[in-house]
């Protein structure tokens, strides 16, 4: 499953495992050892409840049409038995890519690993699995979102699977269904470690300090419809609202009433969550509302323009800086009023 590594190759089938509680969803993608009769974990991945619903909304479905010729050629290539390594990592690829946009394209990145199996059972590779899957991702998009404008986005006072279940009465069961799944069991789970296994790298041992188990209702399909279904009524169950983070633009999950307006992602190229971003910028944005502060900025930006100009050493902007400091302080305590600290600020300007 890595390209250029050792991993666990599938085996006879391939599927995916979700468990939730009130603050988390896990989410697995698993195959049989070849070794032995047992499942092999080949992705696990955990995030605060509401994540991958967010993600999956927010992700371009039509990126599908730029990468299928590319799986298709791999596709062709396997069928005519030819650069197989590296028309299977093409594929490879193209798995991690859906499962980096949202882990609820778990159905589809086991797919698309299925067909490593179809190719090791002699047997022809086709994309009609994958291509149906993705038009029922894209009708899925559609309905998700009428379910955040009509349920999701209630009050927080509101209980969502009242109000779900009274659409239900009012409009059938065609646009809210009711549930019922086969494969659901309780179940030990792990918690507390986050990994692409194979996928990625296996987990070093100081990663695994906060895992934990927990006895849970756990779903394990190959059907995508059946894995969607279970999220929206864990969803249900958790009484999770949902709302758009002020930072990434994308749907968090809330329980209560709170005052959250950031969710916990990691800003994509940074080691800070949107929450640690936002809370930094109302800070800066309290800090502006200091008139002391709003002056000293200013004066600040005009100051340092006179070193470029030649009107300013580096050492007087410094020895200038140090002082305007102290007295923006003393005025933000109430020790020196603001028109005479905007008066010392424009005293050494420049004469016309």
């Amino acid at each position: 499953m890595q390209p250029n590594q050792a991993q666990p190759t599938p085996r006879a089938k391939i599927w995916c495992v979700i468990y939730t509680d009130a603050e988390h969803e896990c989410f697995e993608i698993r195959t049989m050892a070849l070794e032995k009769d047992e499942p092999v974990t080949l992705y696990h991945k955990e995030y605060s409840s509401g994540t991958a619903l967010g993600d999956f909304l927010a992700a371009d479905l039509s990126v599908w049409e730029q990468l299928r010729p590319k799986v298709a050629e791999a596709v062709q290539s396997i069928n005519e038995g030819r650069y197989l390594r590296k028309s299977l990592n093409a594929i490879f690829y193209c798995t991690l890519y859906w499962l980096n946009q949202s882990a609820f394209f778990a159905p589809f990145a086991a797919t698309l690993q299925r067909l490593q199996i179809t190719q090791g059972a002699g047997d022809p590779l086709s994309l009609d699995a994958c291509n149906a899957q993705m038009d029922y991702y894209r009708d899925l998009q559609v309905y998700f979102r009428s379910l955040v404008d009509q349920v999701f986005s209630a009050s927080e006072s509101e209980d969502v699977a009242n109000r779900y279940f009274s659409l239900q009465h009012r409009f059938g069961d065609t646009s809210y269904p009711s549930f019922a799944f086969e494969s659901v069991k309780y179940l030990p789970m792990t918690q507390g470690i986050s990994g692409l296994y194979p996928y990625d790298q296996f987990l070093e041992e100081d990663e695994r300090r906060d895992e934990r188990t927990i006895i849970t209702e756990v779903l394990e399909t190959e059907d995508p419809a059946a894995f969607s279904e279970f999220l929206l009524y864990r969803y249900l169950q958790e009484n999770l609202h949902l709302r758009k983070c002020k930072y990434c633009g994308r749907l968090f999950a809330t329980h209560g009433h709170t005052k959250l307006e950031y969710c916990d992602r990691l800003i994509e190229n940074s080691t800070k969550t949107c929450r640690e971003m936002g809370s930094l910028r109302l800070y800066e944005a309290r800090k502006m509302e200091d008139p002391a502060i709003r002056e000293y900025k200013r004066s600040y930006k005009t100051h340092n323009a006179r070193i470029r100009y030649g009107l300013m050493s580096r050492e007087e902007f410094t020895a200038w800086s140090m002082e305007a400091r102290a007295k923006r302080d003393a005025c933000s305590a109430g020790e020196l009023p603001l028109d005479d600290f905007v008066a010392w600020l424009n005293s050494d300007k420049p004469e016309k």
